[in-house]
């Protein structure tokens, strides 16, 4: 059986991320924060620029040589003190959901976040009927804290929700 392993992204590897970023945000419009036409927009420099930087990082989920999942950790840009990072852009190919693969997300993720000490807490959305998403997050330890009404890409409106991880105490 082929091993699947995750690794972060670098900047080189830009093109194989925007295929299946753009296929991600074109499948599923309604889960995602961004929307295909804005992200599509991009310039290969800005891809190159959110694979890796020093407060946030791209990860590959890989079945052998082919890309079949993305994720990514952020500095959270609403947190101006930069203690908390954000968990994003989670897409999994359909062929391959429900193999519990979403544990693989989670673990790089907050190995990279808590390999730079700046981070204090974790923070998460999901819309409000993903209940996919919603088992995911709580069972690595996010606690809900707030919903907040929004406006998805794909034009519906229902509140996201947050929920929060602490990688410290104070």
């Amino acid at each position: 059986m082929p091993a699947i392993v995750i690794h972060p992204f670098e900047r080189s590897e830009w093109e194989i991320f925007r295929s299946l970023r753009l296929q991600a945000l074109r499948d599923e419009p309604g889960v995602f924060a961004a929307s295909y036409d804005f992200v599509a927009a991009l310039s290969p420099q800005d891809w190159q620029d959110t694979i890796q930087g020093p407060g946030h990082q791209v990860f590959g989920l890989f079945d052998e040589a082919v890309l079949i999942g993305i994720t990514a950790a952020f500095t959270w840009q609403e947190d101006s003190s930069g203690e908390t990072a954000l968990l994003a852009m989670s897409f999994i190919l359909p062929e391959y959901r429900a193999q519990g693969l979403s544990r693989l997300l989670y673990q790089a993720r907050l190995d990279w976040i808590r390999a730079h000490s700046q981070f204090k807490r974790v923070v998460v959305f999901h819309r409000e009927s993903n209940e996919t998403s919603r088992r995911a997050i709580q069972r690595h330890g996010f606690s809900p804290v707030r919903r907040i009404p929004n406006t998805w890409p794909d034009g519906t409106t229902e509140d996201q929700i947050l929920y929060e991880l602490l990688t410290a105490s104070d």
